[in-house]
């Protein structure tokens, strides 16, 4: 039974505080909106650098769903705020807006959040101040900041660090003590590390793991990827090494330098089970800290058979339109055009089906969806539509092919050429209407009839800490197809078995896993893996993935109904609501429960005096 008798006050360090940019703007979103958070958190505080700090308009700083109730640089105080910045402006010469935002779901479910969020102009910061801290960063942590003050992703949160700490503290009530103070990547690391040496008696102080992105740039960047990573961390794990022991000196890699001071924290989160393991790895500290698994939330979509109907019927309007032919299956990629996503393995899974689907007479249409450019406008891609029939058809170049778009095409259009029950259609621009695809799309498309009508979604990734999007479409009975390196595997793993059902009692998902071998490896073998090896691999487990996969694809509407209602039940057990009940909010209640004896220290006064 939790001691906690006020509501909880969570501050989130992050880059993603006035928009969502990827997936910790995701989860922030599926966080705050949640009743369950709601009851929980009294505030919530999104702390982060002003990217925008040179615009005009404090709207374009802050974003615009946010109230802004104080703002130096543009002469807004609404409730003299002032009295609690400007100390802090004055002595780190770091100017501050700070405002409310609000968050409101787009899926339909009427889901609303809100965040206060502070803001700071790092821009011409106290060098003397800042020097100093990076001086204790060293002396206390062993961070050398003077080498990678030439890299902004360091320099520019090394600077957020102190101004963020003294404002965070600055907005507590003494009965708000502590608060909890969340690390979102290495980003908050330093504002973390602030806290845990001047501010116990303010926060409680939280790692979420994201990623690790030690183990993220060496899987990317070998050529066996998570087939070679993965055994040789488990095999190195078994004999009491660490990712120094097997991969070299890390000590120049700056992300490496923060996430593995994660140990001085009062806690890590990590998103999957792979990552947890990813963090233990780091260092004999980081194995003996604490590490909490704590999945991401998966969207539940509301969707029966009779919407799942209306949503294909236009999606096979569209199939026509652009290829030509229909599709009794359709299967879809959504994901950002980078290595770690393993768009490959669809092409090869795709290979290994499409026998098997013609064999039945049957056809199928693989839509990846994915951008590597800015946005072409409706004008363009008409254009495009007409001239030579994007997006089954492309040409190098923007507005059309540019970077991992065109060394994907280059795959695609041979795969096309020689397959006749599957092909496949390279949609390099996000959004899914008639803006963003043309007049091929009904007036009413949405991305959500993309969502629902896929019979199957993959993300076969050979490096994902979670992956919401792979389990986008499990609630409307697609087949979702992840790796087993993704978190989300796991997680849907633990949430079948919270229902007191197995994963085979269930066919939503199918798991690949690359990283089956045949035979023993030694660790040398394994770091000494060639793309030729993996690529023999890969072969195995893709035509195994196909078989499994043309066995379950639903043939009659009553199996496609069953699908829904078993990806309902799943997806709701795997949702932000059950996380949070069951994982977060716990350890929250646990962390703020410890005692903390410091007494509270009005850190105007102190800036006053002097800071350090």
């Amino acid at each position: 039974m939790s001691s906690i008798t006020h509501p909880h006050t969570i501050v989130h360090v992050t880059h993603e505080a006035v928009e969502k940019i990827g997936g910790i703007g995701t989860v922030l979103e599926g966080m705050i909106t949640s009743p369950v958070y709601r009851e929980a958190v009294g505030r919530t505080i999104l702390i982060g650098p002003m990217g925008g700090h040179h615009f005009e308009s404090p709207m374009r700083r802050l974003g615009s769903q946010v109230s802004v109730r104080y703002s130096s640089k543009d002469g807004i105080d609404t409730q003299m705020w002032g009295r609690r910045f400007r100390p802090l402006e004055r002595a780190f010469q770091t100017p501050i807006a700070y405002g409310t935002r609000h968050y409101e779901l787009d899926d339909g479910s009427g889901r609303v959040g809100e965040a206060e969020i502070v803001l700071f102009d790092l821009s011409n910061p106290n060098k003397m101040l800042l020097n100093e801290f990076k001086t204790r960063l060293w002396k206390e942590f062993e961070i050398d900041a003077a080498r990678f003050e030439t890299d902004w992703g360091f320099e520019e949160y090394c600077r957020l660090a102190e101004p963020a700490f003294y404002a965070a503290a600055a907005l507590l009530d003494d009965e708000e003590l502590p608060a909890v103070l969340i690390s979102h990547e290495f980003m908050g690391m330093c504002t973390a590390l602030k806290a845990v040496l001047d501010g116990k008696q303010f926060f409680r102080t939280v790692f979420h793991a994201h990623e690790c992105s030690t183990a993220r740039r060496i899987t990317e960047h070998h050529p066996g990827h998570d087939t070679a990573f993965y055994n040789i961390m488990r095999q190195a794990s078994e004999q009491g090494q660490f990712v120094t022991d097997v991969f070299g000196d890390q000590t120049s890699i700056m992300r490496h330098e923060l996430i593995s001071r994660a140990h001085h924290l009062d806690a890590s989160l990590a998103v999957g089970d792979p990552t947890a393991e990813e963090l233990h790895f780091l260092s004999p500290k980081m194995k003996a800290s604490t590490v909490h698994l704590v999945y991401n939330g998966v969207p539940s979509l509301t969707v029966n058979h009779e919407v799942k109907a209306t949503s294909r019927q236009r999606m096979d309007r569209w199939v026509e339109r652009v290829t030509g032919r229909q599709a009794q299956y359709i299967m879809t990629h959504v994901t950002r055009p980078v290595i770690s996503k393993g768009l490959w393995r669809d092409l090869k899974v795709a290979s290994y089906l499409d026998p098997l689907l013609e064999g039945a007479g049957m056809t199928g249409l693989l839509i990846i969806l994915t951008c590597g450019a800015p946005p072409r406008s409706y004008q363009t891609v008409q254009k495009m539509a007409r001239e030579y029939g994007w997006p089954f058809n492309h040409r190098p170049g923007y507005p059309d092919l540019v970077g991992m778009e065109q060394d994907l095409y280059d795959v695609i259009k041979p795969f096309n050429a020689g397959h006749r029950a599957i092909q496949v259609v390279l949609v390099n621009q996000f959004g899914w209407t008639r803006q963003t695809l043309g007049d091929a799309a009904d007036e009413e498309m949405t991305f959500g009839d993309l969502r629902i009508a896929a019979d199957v979604e993959f993300g076969q990734s050979v490096y994902e800490p979670f992956g919401i999007a792979p389990l986008e479409p499990l609630a409307a009975g697609a087949i979702c197809v992840p790796s087993s390196v993704c978190g989300c595997a796991y997680s849907y793993e633990h949430a079948a078995r919270q229902l007191g059902l197995t994963p085979e009692d269930l066919p939503n998902v199918l798991i690949a896993d690359y990283t089956q071998l045949e035979g023993d490896f030694t660790i040398p073998q394994l770091l000494d893996m060639t793309r030729d090896q993996r690529d023999v691999i890969e072969e195995h487990v893709a035509e195994n993935v196909a078989r499994t996969l043309f066995e379950r694809l639903p043939r009659t509407d009553a199996q496609r109904t069953s699908l829904i209602e078993t990806g309902q039940q799943i997806s709701e057990a795997m949702g932000w609501d059950a996380v949070l009940r069951d994982s977060l909010l716990p350890i929250f209640d646990d962390l703020i429960a410890r005692p903390h004896h410091t007494p509270h220290v009005d850190v105007i006064e102190q800036l006053s005096s002097g800071v350090g």
